[in-house]
């Protein structure tokens, strides 16, 4: 169980690593630095680019949260509690 554990927990690391790097790689980009104050959310006015930019972030969260939601699963698995929400169902169709 503890390489189970492990095993998850390099997998969290990972994709922790990789949100932290794109949030990082988003901050920093030179295109994006005419943008006010460091609100990644921030509009400029009449820029078509900040339609762009929005589905760039928004598309990088669903990646995190895929990432971190298989990362929990893996871990719910390690630790021997499986997919709960399949569990609950299960559990109220026995009824």
């Amino acid at each position: 169980m503890a390489d189970a554990t492990q095993a998850a927990k390099t997998r969290l690391d990972r994709a922790l690593a990789e949100l932290e790097r794109k949030v990082g790689a988003r901050i920093a980009a030179p295109a994006r630095a005419s943008l006010p104050d460091d609100d990644l959310f921030a509009r400029t006015p009449h820029d078509p680019r900040a339609d762009d930019r929005v589905a760039e972030l928004e598309a990088a969260a669903n990646d995190a949260a895929t990432a971190l939601a298989e990362a929990a699963e893996a871990l719910r698995t390690a630790m021997g509690q499986g997919d709960t929400a399949s569990d609950e169902a299960a559990a109220g169709e026995q009824r």
